[in-house]
């Protein structure tokens, strides 16, 4: 007879004190409290961890821990506003699909505002949620959303998470997002230690103000350990106006655009100049969207999971309507994708 693996003894376990000793919504020890409590390796620990999550008895939730599911009572009916802006964008996508699917499992209502800006529109609509009495918010912030009266009403009111960046100058609003400085980060190191670059320019659309830009630019800086400079651009005649001219004037080895929508507009513009992509001057970008792996040359990026993060907010709006203390912000591994704009491998 085959004797039972030790992480399935190990599950076991943690099934029978879960109902002797936790309530919906109880954070259970982690990973690593497991292996020292059993004397097992980290990877043991895990596997255990994993059959729970797979029966649905434990959510886990990158950054926070381990909670026993059902954290909303059932048949406890509250309607939670969503507001993401850009819908249409697959990133936007993933997050939404994922927000919507932890909230029914605690039997609360999605409501779903879609914006594209800060406008009079995006302000009707905040007031129609405001309508609804909806019990808690999920954001994706947009530039001057900030001075919404709706908006900071809520903030006032209910709990709020924002996904993806800061609600800017709003600080009380946890915030779940990519780790953008490590993506950064992971940029700037492999451009220069298996690339050898010396020069990097870095090009935003956005200013440093906003979370996820600032996180990019300082890990690439910290990771490249080079000199790098920056260019704010505003759309795509811009960037092909502004790049022209700075690449014709200064001796460039590698560009880093903020995102992947930039690197294409600025991919366009360096082969037009005539420079070649990567002998000449190497490009990265950020994202990983689908394009990025089609166009020629492929795009080295930053992979996020965006569904990660979508289920991570969800998750942490209902531990706030619950009256847990919420971290500042929760950030989301991102992994170096490489490809042929640098080629350096």
């Amino acid at each position: 007879m085959v004797p039972e693996p030790l992480y399935k003894k190990i599950a076991k376990y943690l099934k029978e004190e879960i109902k002797k000793k936790y309530s919906p919504g109880d954070k259970i020890p982690s990973e690593y409290q497991v292996s020292k409590m059993f004397k097992v390796s980290r990877m043991t620990a895990r596997k255990a961890m994993e059959i729970l999550a797979n029966e649905g008895l434990i959510v886990r939730i990158p950054g926070m821990g381990s909670y026993v599911s059902d954290i909303l009572p059932k048949n406890h009916i509250v309607n939670i506003g969503v507001i993401i802006n850009g819908a249409l964008d697959l990133r936007a996508q993933a997050m939404l699909s994922e927000i919507m699917r932890v909230l029914q499992e605690f039997s609360a209502n999605s409501i779903l505002v879609t914006i594209e800006g800060y406008s009079p529109s995006t302000e009707e609509k905040l007031e129609h949620l405001k309508d609804l009495n909806i019990s808690g918010l999920i954001i994706t912030p947009t530039v001057g959303i900030e001075e919404s009266p709706t908006l900071k009403y809520f903030i006032d009111t209910i709990p709020v998470v924002s996904i993806d960046r800061y609600i800017e100058g709003i600080e009380n609003v946890p915030v779940v997002e990519s780790n953008n400085k490590m993506g950064g980060k992971l940029l700037g190191e492999y451009l220069r230690e298996k690339c050898g670059t010396k020069k990097a320019l870095f090009v935003t659309e956005e200013s440093l103000s906003v979370s996820s830009v600032k996180g990019r630019y300082e890990g690439f800086k910290e990771g490249f350990k080079g000199d790098v400079e920056i260019l704010f651009v505003k759309d795509a005649n811009d960037i092909y106006q502004k790049l022209s001219k700075k690449i014709q004037e200064e001796s460039y080895d590698s560009i880093f655009f903020c995102h992947d929508l930039l690197a294409l507009a600025g991919t366009f513009t360096v082969i037009y100049n005539g420079y070649r992509v990567p002998e000449d001057i190497k490009i990265v970008g950020f994202d990983d969207r689908m394009f990025s792996r089609y166009i020629i040359p492929s795009l080295t990026t930053v992979r996020q999971d965006f569904s990660q993060i979508g289920k991570t907010a969800a998750w942490l709006l209902i531990e706030m309507l619950r009256g847990k203390p919420a971290p500042k912000k929760v950030s989301i591994p991102v992994e170096l994708v490489v490809r042929e704009s640098t080629n350096c491998d």
